[in-house]
């Protein structure tokens, strides 16, 4: 994991170009384009393995920044996994969107001859017969992976790209208070201000709700947006309620942890920078990758779940004064 749907570079191998595809047809053929094939789906495993060992080595030394610039990143990418975010990171870094061959040609934009595609993991299913009909059709299940292509904005003609959608907060304050009106509309659980001391913190939830303290938060609206967002998060990732078991979940520690990330990157997704304490916060992961990628799996899936939230709700939503 060093540093994908949404239209979403250091080439694996040589990279794939676009070029005519030559479909094997002899059993040689066949066998060797499977060998190949999994080489490189090992080789993008392995990459991710690397990457994510030497941002936990970061983290163990205190260094973080790195990992929030891929963090940044990710969130552009947010229907994509984890594992697909740290591969897009790594081929193309400065890519603002990313899609296959064909989605692009149903943008009205064509690839560029000569290239490069950016490869990332789809999942091999097959039926499951022992787990239950889903929606009245046969249960899979994932048996493995293969590589496929996609191609970076950059690497594409034609049609306008899809214009963002969501906004950056513009006009300070007043922005950014509209903005947190907007927001706490898609919010799937009753968002409501408290006065008073109330908890002595900031904001909380039961999983039920989100409080936010007038005194504590309404004087600086992004602090109120972060808090609202490490909240909203809280309730995705760490109540039973949302399909979590009490023995399932993480420390308190990491809990906390887990929320501040997932409310860095929504925050900054709507141009609005967490604080130098985040940054400090974030290297408590220290030098155990494991931790790191399970940490980051929730905390991917959490953002996927809230920014799909907030696209549904982003048409209606009032712009920011400028």
């Amino acid at each position: 994991m060093c540093v994908g749907g949404t239209v979403h570079t250091r080439p694996l191998h040589k990279g794939a170009s676009v070029m005519p595809y030559k479909k094997p047809s002899t059993p040689e053929e066949k066998e060797g384009a499977r060998e190949a094939s999994q080489a490189i789906t090992q080789e993008l495993m392995a990459r991710i393995d690397t990457c994510a060992q030497r941002l936990a080595e970061q983290l163990g030394a205190g260094a973080s920044d790195e990992l929030l610039t891929f963090m940044r990143f990710s969130a552009r990418f947010h229907t994509y996994s984890l594992n697909n975010q740290v591969l897009i990171w790594l081929q193309a870094p400065e890519a603002a969107h990313v899609a296959g061959f064909h989605a692009w040609k149903a943008l009205g934009r064509t690839v560029k001859k000569g290239s490069k595609a950016v490869r990332v993991l789809a999942p091999l299913v097959m039926p499951d017969h022992e787990a239950p009909p889903v929606n009245g059709k046969p249960a899979q299940k994932v048996v493995g992976f293969k590589y496929s292509s996609i191609f970076a904005d950059y690497d594409t003609e034609g049609d306008p790209l899809p214009s963002a959608a969501f906004m950056v907060v513009q006009g300070g304050d007043d922005g950014t208070r509209a903005l947190l009106r907007s927001l706490t509309a898609a919010c799937p659980v009753p968002v409501r201000w408290e006065d008073g001391e109330g908890r002595g913190a900031h904001g909380w939830t039961d999983g039920g709700q989100i409080v936010l303290s007038r005194e504590k938060c309404q004087g600086e609206p992004a602090h109120a947006l972060r808090v609202f967002f490490h909240e909203w998060a809280h309730v995705s990732l760490h109540f039973q309620g949302a399909g979590k078991r009490a023995e399932d979940l993480p420390d308190r520690t990491t809990r906390e942890l887990e929320a501040d990330a997932a409310a860095y990157v929504l925050s900054s997704v709507y141009g609005v920078e967490a604080t130098a304490a985040v940054a400090d916060y974030i290297t408590h992961w220290g030098g155990n990758a494991e931790k790191l990628h399970g940490s980051m799996t929730r905390i991917q899936r959490a953002v996927s779940s809230i920014l799909g939230a907030l696209e549904e709700q982003a048409e209606v939503m009032p712009q920011a004064a400028d």
